[in-house]
């Protein structure tokens, strides 16, 4: 599994591609980052009240999430570039006939994918620590926020790959994206709309990601955090063999 994840990992360090949406986003964020700093600012100078810091990091935050929204794509793209699933059935050529003739188990070949995926999108986030860094200086969020922040970012961003990938088995890959898309937003957004159900039943809140980024930022005492983490890795463990099942009949 090592193998396949350091694999992944090579090839998309060697992509320009990847390589340049990582720089894009870096230069959006530190650009998102500084004016909505001297936004907040300035209206704080006309005696608006403004905590700058708190209000740009908050926006930040989210930011940093909505961008994670490329990761189902990427997932799929990854899974379906060697065509593993048609390898096991003798249809397949290239790296993925070469990939199913190993003594990998389903498993890990699964496993490796998904990881490798997730390596790099929690490496893009990890790039955007010294922005966050800046916090101190500027009175933003706490440590502990932070913190909570990035454990809801990392795990929604191992279910978003998750959903790709399991979309992708199933699917051929423009229809596989759709469908992810359609059920992330679903989840991401729906419990936001202001009128029944969707404001009602609290197992969306609790799926959503978003609305547990801004529990934490608005240091909502219900822990919906971990709710949120808690019913993610709950998924993850239930799925992950129905995957495998399905994965090479």
């Amino acid at each position: 599994m090592l193998t396949i994840i350091l694999k992944e990992l090579r090839c998309y360090s060697n992509s320009v591609k990847y390589r340049r949406i990582q720089f894009l986003v870096l230069c959006i964020l530190a650009l998102l980052l500084f004016v909505a700093t001297v936004e907040f600012y300035a209206h704080r100078r006309t005696g608006i009240a403004v905590d700058v810091g708190k209000q740009a990091y908050t926006l930040f935050i989210i930011a940093l999430f909505v961008i994670q929204f490329w990761v189902p794509r990427h997932a799929i793209e990854a899974w379906h570039t060697e065509h593993i699933h048609k390898a096991r059935l003798h249809e397949g050529s290239g790296n993925g006939s070469l990939l199913a003739l190993t003594p990998l188990a389903n498993w890990q070949i699964l496993a490796g994918k998904l990881s490798a995926v997730v390596i790099w999108a929690v490496w893009g986030i990890w790039l955007t620590i010294p922005l966050l860094a800046l916090s101190s200086y500027i009175g933003g969020l706490a440590v502990p926020q932070l913190v909570k922040c990035g454990a809801v970012l990392l795990v929604s961003c191992i279910f978003f790959a998750f959903i790709g990938i399991g979309f992708g088995i199933w699917n051929p890959p423009l229809r596989a994206k759709s469908i992810s898309y359609g059920f992330i937003l679903f989840i991401t957004f729906f419990p936001l709309v202001p009128f029944p159900p969707f404001d009602t039943i609290p197992m969306l809140a609790a799926m959503s990601p978003l609305c547990a980024l801004l529990s934490i930022l608005s240091a909502d005492p219900t822990h919906l955090w971990i709710w949120n983490i808690g019913l993610f890795c709950l998924l993850f463990s239930v799925l992950f063999p129905v995957l495998l099942k399905q994965m090479y009949p």
